[in-house]
């Protein structure tokens, strides 16, 4: 039991100084050797839980996206007669809320592509699997509806969090979320 809490303890002192260095400099330019010094963790130490220090940021991202899909599956947003697009951003932003400044950062470099590449897959498969309930399209069809509408959620999404787009985010929520569905006047 004591050896999981100081696994623990080490865990999050790497990403707690991953995230201050991320406030400091791009992801790309952060060292083993800084990170270690930074988190008061011994090299060694860091190799008996990581190789590199991308995977520190893919084990946030993974617990990011088992909160999301456990958001998705409690609020059944892809189960109703209409896909819950709106409440999808919500839950997308509400996960990025209280590390907000950090995903802004990184959406501004490289280290973001990993988890919005696995957002998108994961909104994908829920528009696809909605799209096939309703029986009308074929397998190519349903492909199609879930790629453009997965790449176009997030390419706004991520223009919205880099800051190139003025919008609060209940506006872009609510914009998006209309355009999905069609009710958005043209």
């Amino acid at each position: 039991m004591a050896g999981d809490r100081r696994v623990t303890r080490t865990k999050a002192a790497l990403t707690a100084a991953l995230f201050e260095l991320l406030g400091e400099k791009d992801f790309s330019k952060i060292s083993i050797t800084e990170l270690t010094r930074r988190a008061d963790v011994d090299r060694k130490t860091f190799y008996l839980h990581y190789q590199t220090v991308d995977e520190i940021l893919e084990e946030f991202y993974e617990e990011s996206l088992r909160h999301l899909r456990e958001a998705i599956e409690r609020e059944g947003i892809f189960q109703g007669p209409n896909i819950g697009m709106v409440a999808f951003f919500r839950m997308l932003c509400d996960l990025a809320e209280k590390d907000m400044p950090l995903f802004r950062r990184l959406a501004q470099g490289g280290g973001y592509t990993y988890y919005m590449e696995r957002v998108r897959v994961l909104l994908r498969e829920g528009i696809e699997d909605f799209y096939r309930r309703q029986g009308v399209h074929s397998e190519a069809e349903l492909q199609l509806l879930g790629e453009f509408y997965a790449a176009a959620v997030m390419r706004a999404y991520l223009i919205w969090l880099r800051g190139e787009l003025d919008m609060d985010e209940a506006h872009l929520a609510e914009t998006v979320g209309k355009a999905v569905s069609g009710a958005l006047p043209l």
